[in-house]
């Protein structure tokens, strides 16, 4: 099951500045050993195994700067990493306002839990994250499949209007809960046949900011045809992402082509593994 996500989030906002006030009677000690997986959430999460190490909140300067929520939420994270935290609670968000605040702000709490997977509801795609049997959340109930996985790729879009540039960030993601996983003897097996699919997407992505990179000269280049060239990408990838089950299902010797041929794919577009791209916001 595949699924395109398109946003534009247009933002001409002010740095994010963060404020962290980490808790004077944490017993640093006592904290899980860092974990690379980190968990926002805006659901009440059950932590009664884990430890409150403080608190944290963004606010902004000026009018120009990094504030859309993807930008504000990876500032966060930089900043509640350094006192051990692993997941941030979030107890306010406030939206951007054109006219008074063009910023996310975000209050929280930061945790350090000791099992942040348990709270992962999606995961970026990583060369260095494979995918586990925990990662599938999905009821398995009434499914006709092993396993299935949900993965997309969407975009997310800000203005630094004093540079001139608008920025596109692209990014791709495993949806846990609409991902499933049954128990069997061929768990390996199954787990590089699923990874291969969250592979596929990410090499799609690349292709869809490759085709930005071609196509999109300008803010009104990027109006005019992110759409179309998003839905033309991801019906490409849907039919790959077919292609390949079937292949598969018909022949499992099939499944190491098409290992490599993920694999070449996403070598061969490495250059744009940052998935970004800026473009002038206003013609001179």
């Amino acid at each position: 099951m595949m699924a395109l996500w398109f946003v534009i989030s247009l933002t001409s906002c002010g740095t994010s500045r963060i404020i962290v006030k980490k808790n004077s009677n944490t017993l640093t000690d006592r904290l899980p050993q860092p974990n690379s997986i980190f968990i926002i959430t805006k659901e009440d999460p059950d932590l009664g195994d884990s430890f409150l190490i403080g608190t944290i909140a963004t606010k902004h300067n000026g009018f120009s700067g990094d504030c859309n929520l993807r930008q504000v939420k990876r500032a966060a994270e930089k900043e509640a990493k350094e006192i051990g935290g692993n997941l941030i609670f979030i107890t306010k968000h406030k939206l951007p306002n054109t006219l008074l605040n063009p910023c996310h702000r975000i209050r929280g709490n930061i945790y350090s839990v000791p099992n942040p997977e348990a709270f992962e509801k999606e995961i970026l795609w990583n060369p260095n994250r494979k995918l586990k049997v925990r990662d599938f959340k999905g009821s398995t109930l009434d499914k006709p499949y092993v396993a299935a996985t949900n993965t997309y790729f969407g975009y997310s879009t800000s203005v630094k209007s004093e540079e001139n540039l608008v920025i596109v960030e692209v990014d791709t993601y495993f949806d846990c809960e609409l991902s499933y996983y049954k128990n069997n003897k061929n768990q390996s097996l199954v787990l590089n046949h699923e990874q291969l699919h969250f592979d596929i997407t990410e090499l799609y992505a690349r292709k869809f900011i490759q085709r930005l990179h071609q196509e999109i000269k300008n803010f009104e280049d990027l109006i005019k045809n992110v759409e179309r060239i998003g839905n033309e990408v991801n019906k490409e990838l849907l039919l790959k992402q077919e292609a390949y089950d079937k292949a598969v299902y018909s022949d499992l010797s099939q499944q190491s082509y098409w290992d490599k041929w993920t694999e070449t794919g996403l070598r061969e577009l490495d250059i744009y593994n940052s998935k970004t791209i800026s473009r002038p916001y206003r013609k001179d």
